[in-house]
């Protein structure tokens, strides 16, 4: 396995700033996000690894222990991948719960630590088990009990966790599977929906109110809104998994209500506006 490097898996160098880091992961996630891509099969791979790069490079402490590994390792390559100063156990667990960890010790330590410590057995291949979580879920967290082959697990999902997800538990893993939502689809941190609206309000303007999960959100029409007009609405998105006071946008397109049945009043009006050239 290669060493990942997680700036270029952005687009970005080192020097990125933190907005620059959640740009990108947010032009690059809703680029690559499999429900935007459908029929190309690349795209999940793609979503995933820059979702793994945003997990470590979008954290402060992970980011700095990220950088600091990234500068050993090109010591590492110097002395031609024979390890130098530079061993697993200089980095411990760093990474935990992410794949940084069985990256590290498959570049720099498993064959080390298994001569070091001859007791320890061979690892095995960890069991992957399944969850399916609506995405009201994962918008807001849940605590389930599961059943995994014979053990009874209560698992926490954070706010934010996403669908593909693999969590460490202790009989293996967990993967999540997001079940699509009638309303909404999840972009990144982002939220998408389609709200239709009436057409006085398209022409007059006003306001409407838009429920997400349980929480209204109001958004203002401006007068001569056209159909399929997109309106972003800043941090009304989903919680960051690892910063769940950030959140990402929500963007609503607006579509025409248009009546199927008139009441003799209503079209009378509708008239009257025809026979004013609207």
């Amino acid at each position: 396995m290669d060493f990942r490097d997680y700036y270029a898996d952005l687009g970005l160098t080192p020097s990125a700033s933190d907005d620059e880091i959640k740009s990108a992961f947010r032009k690059l996630a809703r680029q690559y996000h499999p429900d935007v891509n459908p029929t190309d099969p690349t795209a999940e791979d793609k979503f995933k690894k820059v979702s793994e790069a945003y997990e470590v490079l979008g954290d402060v402490d992970k980011r700095r222990k990220y950088d600091s590994v990234r500068t050993r390792y090109k010591d590492f390559q110097s002395t031609g991948g024979k390890g130098g100063s530079t061993t697993f156990d200089d980095f411990g667990d760093m990474f935990q719960g992410t794949s940084m960890s069985d990256l590290f010790e498959e570049l720099f330590g498993g064959r080390q630590r298994r001569t070091r410590t001859t007791s320890r057995k061979p690892q095995e291949t960890l069991k992957v088990y399944t969850v399916k979580l609506t995405l009201e879920e994962v918008f807001r967290g849940v605590k389930k009990r599961l059943v995994l082959g014979d053990a009874k697990i209560d698992v926490t999902f954070k706010p934010g966790t996403f669908d593909g997800q693999r969590l460490k538990v202790p009989v293996g893993q967990l993967e999540v599977h997001v079940l699509p939502h009638p309303k909404f689809t999840r972009t990144g941190d982002d939220i998408s929906t389609t709200t239709s609206v009436p057409l006085s309000t398209l022409v007059l303007g006003g306001t409407i109110d838009i429920e997400v999960f349980g929480a209204s959100v109001t958004m203002k029409i401006p007068a001569g809104t056209a159909i399929g007009k997109k309106f972003r609405i800043a941090r009304q998105g989903f919680p960051s998994y690892e910063k769940p006071d950030v959140r990402g946008d929500l963007y609503v397109t607006v579509t025409a209500q248009i009546p199927t049945t008139l009441t003799d009043e209503q079209r009378t009006a509708f008239e009257s506006v025809r026979d004013l050239g609207l």
